[in-house]
């Protein structure tokens, strides 16, 4: 009988083999699946715990497809979003992460989130809670790239991690930054609360955070007591004044800044003197020169100016067979702007050894011409209404005109108009709860400004009241704690310094009235914060704070203090000091005033001058923190 195949039953069988196939291989996938899904939950299961990122673990991590799936988020930090919402900075030490509300901290050193971006921001004052209150949250969560090291890694731009770690007082040990050549890798930056160690991986820049020891309170525990209660103070002009501080400037009232600058060699502008007399005439012309005894280069000088103005047939030799490049057309290269700026920082360190005076001119456009304009606009802040002015240093044998800068402050001499931006920079700038960063040149300037308060008396005063009396205290304090051994202040003796000055504030404008001046009077002049203190010392205490002090005409004096007033009984006034308001002092505010300068002083002492904001054009675009 002959063999029939029913095609029927062969294309069941075949679809039977095709489907249990497919059913394998599918099982297969899953199989597969599952076991990946299942090893990157192990991954991620260190990766996201409680050691490695502490309490931001709740929000970092999203499941779907029944916990198979994770999609993972960390938080973004924009500087500009910062300063644009107004962001009020809480610096903190970061002591660690505990693992459930109200415990201690964790003791082990294997907690990973010790060390990583999770301490970090914790420094910052940024917690992973949701306000409650309807603020506007400072951070994005964002999706996070695959672990790094075993922790889920928090992205960083280049610019808002240096603009963070410039007014956190980082340093980089490297001399200076190349602006022609990216960030050198691997590299180290060191500041108070820590360090940052960067470094080259397949990931790209990778940066490391680890936290220093906790360090303990130097200013002894009553006078923490005294202010432990206190609320920190927040003004709305802390952070831009931080940056502004951070890449050389000083902000002003109303938004307003003033820029330093150095002073430029290369590509300086025209020395901003008087114009010169109108041309002498020839017997005047003839008199000069044969009256003095003038080289034959003056002579030229006198005949015929710059060299540039000079007949060909008398310039040199050298100069007529190699012209200069603007002689031939050729325009001299852009000088880098970067480079230009460590020449502003170094001039102000030379000139400071060699005695040189300072001259501070207008310079309209300086900011925008030097690498400080892209550092101002990284950081969301604005130039416009800055106030620019250079410096020429010159020395007292080359004579300063008095009529054209009358005042100054050390070594800086200045006109009316800068002495008054400087007087409004100068009171607005006070301690804000952490650690001051400056630049190099914009400390040197301080220092100019408060050098007479290094050589006051330690002891200022007996006896007071309340905040004024532990004002005082922690005045004296300090003094002999600089004045007989290293002091490094912690971050909580930092806000306390914040909540001191604050706390003197209404003491020195009681009820309204204005007081600040004082606080200027002080600045200005290094005779009037001297005698306080000496009267301070040869006064009872009582009659000092009930003495009454008048200032008008721009002198102030007391007439019931001696050692404060003119010698002449007819003209009690007994220092000169523009710029101060008209008006009657108590001896309470006086003294306020002079404590408050104390503390500022030592806040700006103990700096910790940046100058990683340079490296704002060399740092790479994207960077992540583990």
């Amino acid at each position: 009988m002959e063999n029939t195949t029913d095609p029927t039953a062969w294309l069941s069988a075949v679809s039977s083999v095709a489907a249990a196939v497919i059913a394998m291989a599918t099982l297969l996938t899953v199989y597969i699946a599952a076991v990946q899904l299942a090893s990157q939950n192990r991954m991620y299961k260190h990766g996201l715990s409680w050691r490695a990122i502490g309490p931001w673990a709740p929000r970092a991590t999203r499941s779907s497809l029944l916990g198979l799936r994770r999609t993972i988020y960390v938080p973004s930090l924009s500087l500009k979003s910062l300063v644009g919402n107004g962001w009020k900075p809480k610096f903190t030490f970061p002591v660690g992460i505990p693992k459930t509300p109200n415990t201690h901290v964790e003791a082990g050193d294997n907690v990973q989130a010790k060390a990583g971006w999770v301490n970090f921001i914790q420094a910052l004052d940024m917690t992973p809670e949701i306000p409650s209150d309807g603020s506007i949250q400072l951070y994005e969560m964002q999706h996070a790239s695959e672990l790094l090291n075993g922790v889920v890694p928090m992205p960083w731009t280049g610019k808002d991690l240096v603009g963070i770690c410039s007014i956190l007082g980082f340093q980089s040990y490297e001399k200076s930054p190349s602006p022609r050549e990216p960030m050198p890798l691997p590299m180290q930056w060191a500041g108070p609360l820590g360090w940052l160690q960067f470094r080259s991986s397949t990931n790209g820049c990778v940066v490391e955070f680890r936290r220093r020891m906790y360090m303990v309170n130097q200013i002894s525990d009553s006078i923490h007591r005294h202010w432990e209660s206190r609320d920190m103070p927040q003004e709305d002009h802390f952070l831009r004044s931080r940056l502004w501080n951070a890449i050389g400037g000083f902000s002003l009232p109303n938004g307003d800044v003033l820029y330093l600058g150095g002073a430029d060699r290369c590509k300086g502008p025209r020395d901003l003197e008087p114009e010169a007399a109108e041309e002498a005439t020839e017997a005047q012309l003839f008199e000069d020169l044969t009256s003095a005894d003038l080289s034959s280069e003056d002579i030229m000088l006198r005949l015929f100016g710059k060299k540039k103005d000079r007949p060909q047939a008398l310039k040199r030799e050298a100069d007529r067979n190699n012209p200069t490049q603007a002689d031939r057309g050729v325009r001299n290269p852009e000088p880098d702007p970067l480079e230009s700026l460590l020449r502003l920082e170094l001039d102000k360190v030379d000139s400071g050894s060699s005695g040189m005076k300072e001259l501070l001119r207008p310079c309209p456009g300086l900011l925008s011409v030097i690498i400080n304009g892209e550092l101002a606009y990284s950081r969301g802040l604005s130039a416009n209404g800055c106030k620019e002015y250079d410096r020429r240093f010159v020395s007292l044998e080359d004579g300063i005109d008095p009529g054209r800068y009358p005042h100054h402050l050390g070594d800086l001499y200045m006109d009316d108009e800068i002495l008054g931006l400087i007087k409004d920079a100068l009171l607005l700038l006070c301690p804000d709860g952490f650690y001051f960063s400056p630049t190099s040149i914009l400390l040197a300037d301080l220092n100019e400004a408060y050098d007479h308060i290094e050589e006051l008396p330690p002891e200022m005063a007996k006896d007071a009241f309340d905040d004024l009396h532990y004002s005082l205290n922690l005045c004296n304090e300090l003094q002999r704690r600089r004045k007989t051994g290293h002091a490094m202040f912690s971050v909580d003796d930092m806000r306390l310094l914040a909540k001191a000055s604050c706390s003197l504030k209404p003491i020195i404008s009681p009820r309204g009235k204005p007081g600040h001046d004082l606080v200027w009077a002080m600045i200005y002049c290094p005779n009037l914060s001297r005698d306080v203190c000496k009267s301070l010392t040869s006064t009872d205490i009582t009659s000092f704070l009930a003495a009454e002090f008048v200032c008008q005409g721009g002198s102030l004096g007391c007439a019931s203090l001696p050692e404060l007033s003119s010698a002449d009984p007819e003209k009690p006034i007994g220092y000169t000091i523009p710029l101060v308001a008209d008006g009657k002092f108590t001896g309470t505010q006086v003294l306020a005033a002079l404590a408050y300068v104390f503390i500022t002083y030592y806040w700006i002492n103990k700096a910790w001058p940046n100058n990683v904001a340079l490296y704002d054009s060399t740092m790479p675009q994207n960077v992540l923190m583990c």
